[in-house]
């Protein structure tokens, strides 16, 4: 899901920032074990990643993670 312009809490759109930007989901051990298991498919998609980024408000304090 794609984070929202404003903080789905509070409202408040001035607060609502994005604190953390990152890549997550790869795992040199999922690769290997995808790869042993799988082949180089298993490789490949062993080492994929989602890219997420944090929201945090300031006002109310509510934070999530949204992929894209």
């Amino acid at each position: 899901m794609k984070a929202p312009n404003k903080c789905p809490i509070c409202g408040n759109k001035e607060k609502w920032i994005c604190v953390d930007k990152s890549k997550k989901g790869f795992s040199a051990g999922k690769a290997l074990t995808g790869g042993f298991l799988l082949g180089g498919i298993g490789l490949a998609f062993g080492g994929l990643g989602k890219k997420t980024s944090c929201y945090h408000c300031g006002n109310c304090g509510f934070e999530h993670e949204y992929q894209g």
